[in-house]
């Protein structure tokens, strides 16, 4: 019979978005509501990110400059919030990046 391994991390369709603004003067007109138009790009970091990974297992996540493998690392580790979706972490963690 075996035994039923233990989720020590769960990521259920996390996605990061960062807004991007050509000048810095976008991002005040933008928040104090100058014009109607919106002056941001979308920058998707993450988009629908899954993982589960069990007590004892060794991980590495691995990619291209950019991939946001520093990103999933800091939302995991609590270092950031995720735009959306969950992260559930049972146990403690500790953020060395």
């Amino acid at each position: 019979m075996q035994e039923k391994k233990k989720l020590a991390i769960e990521v259920d369709n996390v996605q990061k978005i960062y807004k991007l603004y050509d000048k810095p003067s976008d991002r005040m007109k933008e928040a104090f509501g100058f014009g109607k138009k919106t002056k941001h790009k979308l920058h998707y970091a993450l988009k629908g990110v899954d993982m589960k990974i069990y007590q004892g297992e060794t991980v590495g996540i691995i990619g291209t400059n950019g991939s946001g493998k520093s990103t999933i690392l800091k939302i995991i580790t609590g270092v950031l919030n995720p735009t959306s979706g969950r992260v559930l972490v049972n146990g403690r963690i500790s953020a060395l990046l």
